[in-house]
């Protein structure tokens, strides 16, 4: 059984539903015809302030509602969803998901936030967009922080769980590029101090296909 819940002004009704269920990463359940998921938050302030930065992340992320402590000490952030699971999606739409992930990458980015890199299981799809599951996974950008590594993980990720191919990796490397104009800098700069003569988009191709076996 959870210990408490913690909840946004007007999802007091969800107090019920909280006892009944035990929080776990990804699981989710349905009240008053909306669905609801947690998500595992770094700690209690990690959560809470997810709740206060809820209306500026709503471009990037579900809306949080809530959270819990678990029965074991752990803190679930309690969002709002309303998209398609990745695990859910047809085969023609695998295209335009991934094309998507890399855009959500390269807008957070832009507006100087991180993730720790993108994966299919960690957003949800709805139209031709993509949101992050789990609010406080999100982050402000601080020297020292690499957008090169979070773009090469993401490319990884989307090729590990079948949504992409290898050969389509140069193009949604170029996709990320072309949409976050702070990307193309640090990663341009990234590759420079390595010494890497290959275009910014085959570079981050390449180093995501050198990953792709080791997951």
């Amino acid at each position: 059984m959870n210990r408490f819940a913690v909840l946004a002004p007007g999802f007091e009704h969800l107090s019920y539903p909280l006892d009944r269920h035990n929080a776990a990463e990804g699981f989710s359940f349905a009240e008053r015809s909306e669905q609801f998921s947690f998500s595992r938050a770094q700690s209690e302030p990690h959560a809470q302030m997810a709740l206060v930065s809820a209306e500026g992340l709503s471009e990037h992320a579900s809306e949080p509602v809530g959270y819990v402590c678990g029965e074991h000490g752990e803190i679930f952030v309690v969002c709002r969803t309303s998209g398609k699971a990745a695990a859910s999606l047809a085969a023609d739409e695998r295209t335009a998901f991934s094309h998507a992930v890399v855009k959500r990458l390269a807008s957070l980015h832009s507006q100087g936030f991180g993730c720790g890199g993108l994966s299919p299981d960690a957003v949800e799809f709805s139209g031709r967009e993509v949101k992050l599951l789990n609010p406080s996974s999100v982050f402000a950008l601080m020297d020292g922080d690499s957008i090169y590594y979070e773009a090469v993980s993401t490319l990884r990720a989307l090729v590990s769980a079948g949504m992409a191919k290898e050969g389509e990796l140069p193009k949604l490397a170029s996709a990320y590029l072309s949409h976050s104009p702070v990307g193309r800098h640090e990663i341009s700069e990234h590759l420079k101090k390595k010494k890497v003569r290959a275009p910014p988009a085959q570079a981050l191709a390449d180093a995501a296909k050198r990953f792709v076996p080791y997951f």
